[in-house]
């Protein structure tokens, strides 16, 4: 049917810009950039000027979810795009965009628990670190801010500063 993954993409902003034009009369430009990377985001709508808005989608979820990805997420940032053109001031995942969102899927709203697995492929490593009740392990990144003196970590129980166990 699609020969590949971007002209699946094509069709469904093609067809999310068509409802937009209809539904809300707004005739929205959008950039898709394939860019996002690490495990915080699954998709990103940034406003870039005057109804002018970029997508970006992950790299990895697009290749390890294809079509359900592109459908989920591509329709959840161009809700976004849309609630930002029609109202001003609004939550992110307010009642205005769910209200877009049931726009342009066409069905009811309901949160889902579509679970995008964005594990991390690398492992960190761990730092021995004490206090006076017992051991912590404390990923690298962490022990570097400590390293740093970005930050203190307490333990939870004793309340004391935790101390580096080498």
């Amino acid at each position: 049917m699609y020969n590949s993954f971007m002209d699946l993409l094509v069709y469904f902003l093609n067809d999310l810009r068509q409802k937009a034009l209809v539904k809300y009369n707004l005739k929205i430009k959008t950039a898709v950039k394939i860019n996002l990377k690490g495990s915080r985001l699954i998709g990103q709508c940034i406003k870039e000027g005057r109804k002018s808005y970029i997508i970006r989608l992950h790299a990895k979820l697009l290749k390890n979810y294809r079509a359900r990805y592109i459908k989920d997420v591509l329709t959840h940032e161009f809700a976004h795009a849309v609630q930002m053109e029609l109202f001003n001031k609004s939550r992110p995942h307010g009642r205005e965009w769910k209200s877009v969102m049931e726009g342009l899927s066409g069905v009811l709203y309901k949160k889902t628990n579509i679970d995008y697995c964005l594990k991390n492929d690398r492992t960190l490593k761990t730092y021995r670190y004490r206090c006076s009740c017992q051991e912590h392990f404390i990923t690298s990144i962490r022990h570097n801010k400590i390293i740093r003196g970005d930050s203190i970590y307490k333990c939870k129980k004793c309340g004391q500063i935790l101390k580096f166990a080498q």
